[in-house]
Formats: C-alpha cells, structure tokens, sequence
C-alpha cells in the first residue's frame, strides 16, 4: 500500500495549520513571498525568501514557525537530511503545544533516511515527551513499527502497531491493528 497519501496529507494539513495561525496584518514581505512561493509548489524559491525571513527577522513571525517552514521546503525538495536539521532547530525554539508535529518530522525524516534505529528513537519521544498530544501520539507508534518491521524485529514492529492501534475505534486504529496481525502471522 503507498504510504505517500498519509504524508502528503500530513503534510497540507500542517500548512492549513501553520498558515491559518500565521495570518495577520504585518507579516514580514519576506515572509509573505516566501508562503506565496511555498503555495505555488516553488520550494527552492520559498526556501531562500525564508532563509531571508528568518536572517532578518523582525518578531512578527517566530523564529521557530520560520524554521519549520524551512524544513518543510527542505522535505518537498526530497532533502532529508537538511529538513531534519532544520526541523531539529525549529524543534529547540518552538512552545511546546508546537512540538509534537516538528518531533513527528524529525522521526519520518530519519525513517526515509533509512536510520531505522534512530527513526523508532526519535517517533518514541512523542508519546514519551507528549503524551497528550493526539494523534501524533499514534502516528508515532505506527511509523516505529515501520521501521521495527524493516529492521526484522517483527515482535517490536507488531508491539508499536498495537500501541498505535489503541482501542481500534478508527479505521487508523483498526489498520494498525491488521497490521500487528499480519507481522505476528508473519505476513
């Protein structure tokens, strides 16, 4: 199954988010254009205008909120490596309500790297620091049991799916459970 809907969703879910808390009169234009070129799919555009942004920052936008917007033109550019830095800075600079997504970031980042290990390290820190943050709390579970299977440790990978499967009421739930099913079956 393509997994690439979950985190294109994700993905324009968090710009919703982030955009629509940002809105404001007064907003830097560096900033502005940035977002601008980020919406019309430009990344490499959007990235500098934030570097810009972010270099002369004025207090109208948070530094940690530009960082973000810098991993995320890092990520669509397919660059991993720089988007978890740049989500790991963002991470250091942002209110905590913030952090669960950014932490989300590091970790998928660190899991299209390949780094299975770190990958499972990095998404337990969110049910670990925040538990209370959701959704992110599942998502997490689930991704480390991704990268648990890729590793081989089908007991791990199937313990971190049935944490991400909870009570089974979603169909997330639910298809995290199938999967623990599967890995335990040995599918």
């Amino acid at each position: 199954m393509n997994r690439k809907p979950l985190w294109l969703l994700l993905i324009l879910f968090s710009s919703i988010v982030q955009s629509t808390a940002l809105a404001g009169p007064s907003l830097p234009s560096a900033y502005v254009k940035a977002e601008n070129m980020f919406e019309a799919g430009k990344y490499t555009d959007a990235l500098l205008l934030y570097q810009q942004a972010l270099a002369n920052r004025t207090g109208k936008v948070a530094a940690g909120d530009i960082q973000s917007r810098i991993g995320d033109c890092y990520f669509r550019l397919q660059d991993y490596g720089n988007a978890r830095n740049a989500y790991r800075i963002a991470l250091q600079q942002q209110k905590l309500s913030q952090r669960p997504p950014t932490q989300y970031w590091i970790g998928f980042c660190t899991f299209l790297l390949g780094k299975d290990q770190e990958a499972i390290t990095e998404f337990l820190k969110i049910p670990e620091l925040y538990p209370s943050s959701g959704m992110w709390v599942g998502t997490a579970y689930y991704w480390a049991g991704r990268a648990g299977e890729r590793m081989g440790k089908k007991e791990l990978a199937e313990e971190y799916y049935r944490k991400a499967g909870g009570k089974g009421k979603s169909s997330h739930e639910q298809f995290a459970l199938k999967k623990a099913d599967e890995v335990k079956k040995g599918k």
